[in-house]
């Protein structure tokens, strides 16, 4: 009997976090895109739940406690298995600075953003300040 294989995609939760037109950039500290600017993103674990895994991921990348507020939006393409589950944020607490998996942090604003590590980094910002109505 021929068997079929499944491979499951790979979900990321990736957070926007803004404060006065700017937002949070992590200079990434793993690959890929080690040295450059992302959002703060990662993997959502089996069983967790969307909105704890992009919360704990800023906590791990920025120690900082943020709420995952709505969906900004959702992302792939054909050649990576990977799907981006993008989130807005708010600020409830914590002093934000780079820890294990960050080389630094901080905000940057959108008309003068940093080299970003992914190509759909900055498709990802311009539909998000659309919705924000930010400009």
């Amino acid at each position: 009997m021929d068997q079929q294989k499944y491979l499951d995609p790979k979900v990321v939760g990736v957070g926007i976090l803004e404060k006065e037109n700017k937002i949070l950039l992590v200079k990434r500290g793993i690959e890929p895109g080690y040295g450059l600017w992302s959002m703060p993103s990662g993997y959502i674990n089996r069983f967790e739940k969307v909105e704890d895994a992009i919360e704990r991921e800023l906590f791990e990348e920025c120690g900082i406690i943020v709420k995952a507020e709505w969906i900004s939006g959702v992302y792939s393409n054909a050649d990576s298995p990977i799907i981006l589950l993008v989130w807005n944020l708010k600020f409830v607490s914590g002093e934000i600075k780079p820890l294990d998996e960050t080389l630094e942090v901080g905000f940057f604003d959108i008309k003068n953003l940093p080299d970003l590590a992914f190509d759909h980094d900055l498709e990802i910002i311009s539909e998000w300040t659309d919705q924000k109505k930010i400009r």
